[in-house]
């Protein structure tokens, strides 16, 4: 079955000091709940097009470990990794500027299985699981930060 969700934050950050957190799979365990540890495939090699991260974390309280590859890279705005192994998902970031703030809106797409019941159950954990990491986003990137 298709999982389609989407949300988004406003953070009181410069759109580039965001964009350099989300993209960093270093960084990944600072605001995404659900992973624990994450790394380049390449230690050093700059992010774009085409790098590749590894990382473990769980999902549904399994343990898994998954490997992306960066799809879409316009630094500041728009960061895309879809999954070459692992759960079969595909995470768009856009970063638009607003001012003082950024609006970062999250699309994730995929392939979830189990059926119906298996896309319902990953839906709802999944959805809260993006809110949470895009709270501790906002809190990471609201850090240090005293105009807001």
């Amino acid at each position: 079955m298709t999982l389609n969700l989407r949300s988004s934050v406003v953070i009181c950050a410069p759109q580039k000091r965001i964009f350099d957190v989300i993209s960093a799979p270093e960084r990944l365990p600072e605001w995404n709940v659900s992973i624990e540890r994450a790394r380049r495939t390449v230690p050093q090699e700059p992010v774009g097009i085409g790098s590749r991260a590894i990382m473990s974390g769980r999902l549904l309280g399994a343990h898994i470990e998954s490997e992306t590859e960066v799809v879409e890279f316009e630094q500041p705005r728009l960061f895309c990794t879809r999954a070459v192994r692992g759960p079969k998902l595909s995470t768009r970031f856009t970063l638009e500027p607003m001012g003082e703030t950024t609006q970062v809106s999250v699309d994730v797409s995929g392939e979830v299985p189990g059926g119906s019941l298996g896309e319902r159950l990953a839906e709802g954990f999944l959805r809260r699981e993006l809110a949470l990491s895009l709270e501790r986003l906002r809190t990471l990137g609201e850090s240090q930060i005293s105009n807001c």
